[in-house]
């Protein structure tokens, strides 16, 4: 297990190397290596690279979303404006762990740092949701950290992920 306070988080840059990360998922492995810069460049995304003793061990990627809630969603966040047809969000578009790494917390505690991160900017400009869209098999992982199965129907539709939301609003008194 690792000391997760000696990680170090940098922004995605060419002076990275990122080619040797293998999270075991192909498609993972290459958005990091081929499409993220570029996403980055046209402000498609942002990447977050996680460093361990200078070694790669996990990334992020963010970008602007925004959720649409059914009333009864809208209702248990007393979400009543009429107008209101999608509520402001950070998508978490991409997530992985370094197989070298996972299984020893370093995903909860990347996901820690993220929704740190997305709080400390939160003055600057409204938000109130994380969205994922997850791996099937991954839906218990988000669900022990807080989040939800969105239940819109224009979110149920989907055959190869589950959307799910964290709702920042309370982030503080979550994990």
């Amino acid at each position: 297990m690792i000391d997760f306070s000696k990680v170090v988080s940098e922004r995605l840059s060419r002076i990275y190397n990122v080619s040797k990360f293998d999270c075991g998922d192909s498609d993972l492995n290459d958005f990091l290596k081929n499409d993220a810069f570029s996403y980055q460049q046209k402000k498609l995304a942002t990447t977050f690279l996680f460093f361990y003793e200078q070694e790669l061990i996990g990334f992020l990627s963010v970008s602007a979303d925004s959720l649409k809630l059914n009333f009864e969603e809208k209702k248990g966040y007393n979400i009543h404006q009429k107008r209101l047809e999608e509520v402001p969000a950070i998508k978490l578009a991409r997530f992985a762990v370094d197989k070298k790494y996972q299984k020893q917390g370093i995903g909860t505690n990347i996901l820690k740092w993220c929704v740190g991160y997305i709080l400390a900017y939160s003055d600057l400009m409204a938000v109130r949701f994380i969205t994922i869209d997850a791996y099937t098999e991954r839906v218990e992982f988000y669900k022990k950290f807080g989040f939800l199965v969105n239940q819109d129907k224009r979110y149920t539709k989907k055959d190869h992920h589950v959307s799910m939301r964290y709702d920042l609003f309370n982030a503080v008194s979550k994990p």
